[in-house]
């Protein structure tokens, strides 16, 4: 009766489940029924129903379930015939069979609300409980929960852009002032460069207008540079076109006791005492006594020298005994005791600056010559020969270096080149007695692009070696065979100033190397010449003073016609 009771209650509940298991309960229980014959222990030991007809723990029709498919409901229900833990009856004897009890009982599990399900499986095969699925109210409020959590990041993006967007409105409004600012800006700048251009017309018609003036100021700068070089060359031809001036040493220490042998008893004139009385008085175009510097010397020749830029060749020569100082007068010391060869350069290089101004363009090049016992010799070239050719009233050097000089400094390290090059020997006159003739030669090439007129023309300036006499020299040797080459050369030059001066038709000018390389400034018509004698005042040399004064005024006598700029064709 209690089995009975208990079993109506599991009926009911699967019922309540579900129907179907509930129909198949009932059939169950229906057939038990009929079989009134099998006794109450007989019923005891009927096999519980399989999973598949309990209702609380079956997954049979639940959505989602992956232990069973759907053909498990259509599988016919097996039922195991014995319950391995409970006793069964024997049908046969209607006795109760015997309880077995196992060796090794497994711990009791503990109970749950749900009984048990045993499967009609083996115990290996037993599949675990599927875990029940949510409720539909669960879903609506995990979904509820969802939809919150994203309409409050739809609610934070909403603040974001709204705050982007106010940003940009902003920003928007900054844009539109800026551009009004530049629209007013590029409107200025447009008014600005009406203006400009305004003025840029008028600026090049300014231009223009100016340009026209320049243009005729410029042609007539050169037409007053031809008139003032024309009068220049003028000047020059009437004071001489040999031009021979001379200066008188300070008397050195040593020279003090015996006395001077020079008087000068007027501007520009002079006087040798020779023995009891004076010689007769020698007039020349300028005297520089002893208290001339060097800078007023050139000076007074520097307009000799501006006639090589204008195209003109010139030499300027210094003549005289030795001891008398044309080395001095020539090259001279340094700084406020540069002589006529620095000095010459540094003006060149001025003036040349000047008259760029009006077009011209210069090119100098600079060569040193020696001329040592009538033999022709290069001092910046390792005192290589040098060939001296005559053709056509023009001198050809053949073997002779230029130097290209693009500046005044260029000219320092030559010049210091050339002097230590240059054979000098000691005399009983003169303790650095030059040995040789230095002739520094100014190739000077001019070109004016306006006019298309270009020259050239040579500046040579000499530092003639000493006139001396064996006897008052003392000289001996090869000392001897120098003086005597230096002293035909010399008369080979007074020679050739003398037939100028006689306008002879032949001028020996082959007759000595000095006098062929310095030809085309003693020539007639293409040159101008200054020589300047210098002059011991000390009466030991009074004698030899008075003959150097007499060549120079058999020079100053001499003319050689007007000479003519070097054009190139």
């Amino acid at each position: 009766m209690f089995r009975s009771s208990g079993t109506a209650k599991t009926r009911r509940r699967s019922s309540l489940l579900n129907p179907t298991v509930s129909k198949l309960a009932r059939s169950s229980a229906h057939a038990t029924t009929k079989s009134s014959a099998v006794p109450s222990r007989d019923r005891l030991a009927a096999p519980l129903p399989s999973s598949t007809m309990s209702g609380r723990a079956t997954t049979i029709g639940i959505p989602g379930c992956t232990t069973l498919n759907r053909t498990a409901v259509n599988t016919p229900i097996r039922q195991s015939s014995i319950d391995p833990r409970r006793p069964v009856s024997n049908w046969s004897t209607g006795q109760p069979a015997k309880r077995t009890v196992p060796l090794s009982r497994p711990p009791r599990q503990p109970l749950t609300s749900a009984p048990k399900v045993f499967s009609s499986q083996p115990p290996s095969r037993r599949t675990a409980p599927v875990p029940r699925e949510p409720s539909e109210a669960e879903r609506l409020k995990e979904k509820l929960a969802v939809m919150e959590k994203s309409y409050a990041s739809l609610q934070e993006q909403l603040d974001t852009t709204r705050e982007m967007n106010s940003m940009l409105k902003e920003s928007v409004e900054a844009f539109k002032m800026k551009l009004e600012r530049s629209a007013m800006e590029l409107d200025l700048k447009e008014n600005m460069l009406d203006v400009t251009k305004q003025q840029f017309e008028l600026a090049k018609e300014e231009i223009d207008r100016k340009d026209t003036l320049i243009k005729d100021l410029t042609s007539q700068v050169e037409e007053k540079e031809v008139v003032l070089r024309k009068l220049h060359n003028e000047a020059v031809d009437l004071r001489g076109q040999i031009r021979v001036a001379v200066r008188v040493r300070p008397l050195l220490t040593c020279e003090s006791e015996s006395g001077k042998a020079i008087e000068f008893p007027a501007v520009n004139t002079i006087t040798v005492v020779t023995g009891s009385k004076p010689s007769g008085q020698f007039k020349f175009e300028k005297v520089f006594t002893p208290v001339f510097s060097q800078k007023e010397v050139f000076i007074n020749i520097e307009d000799f020298i501006l006639s090589a830029l204008h195209g003109y060749n010139v030499g300027l020569i210094a003549f005289g005994q030795t001891g008398s100082g044309k080395t001095h007068t020539m090259r001279g010391g340094d700084a406020e005791d540069e002589g006529v060869i620095p000095r010459a350069a540094g003006f060149l290089f001025r003036e040349s600056k000047k008259l760029e101004t009006t077009g011209w363009i210069f090119e100098f090049t600079l060569s040193f010559l020696e001329i040592y016992n009538n033999e022709a010799y290069d001092l910046l070239n390792k005192n290589s020969t040098v060939r001296v050719r005559l053709s056509n009233g023009s001198v050809a050097l053949d073997g002779l270096s230029e130097h290209k000089l693009a500046k005044l400094t260029d000219m320092t390290g030559l010049l210091r080149q050339a002097d230590n090059n240059r054979r000098t020997a000691a005399t009983k006159c003169n303790e650095y007695s030059s040995r040789s003739h230095a002739i520094y030669m100014w190739n000077i090439r001019a070109h004016q692009e306006s006019t298309g007129i270009s020259t050239t023309s040579v500046l040579k300036l000499v530092d003639l070696a000493g006139s001396e006499r064996a006897k008052e020299s003392g000289v001996t040797g090869q000392q001897f065979n120098e003086m005597t080459a230096i002293n035909q050369s010399l008369s080979v030059l007074q020679k050739c100033v003398n037939l100028q001066k006689s306008k002879s038709k032949h001028v020996p000018y082959r007759d000595s190397k000095l006098t062929q390389v310095l030809m085309d400034c003693l020539g007639a018509g293409n040159s101008k010449t200054m020589v300047i004698v210098n002059i011991n005042p000390s009466e030991e040399q009074a004698m030899e003073s008075k003959r150097s004064i007499e060549f120079a005024c058999r020079m100053r006598e001499t003319h050689i016609g007007s000479a003519m700029q070097q054009r190139d064709l």
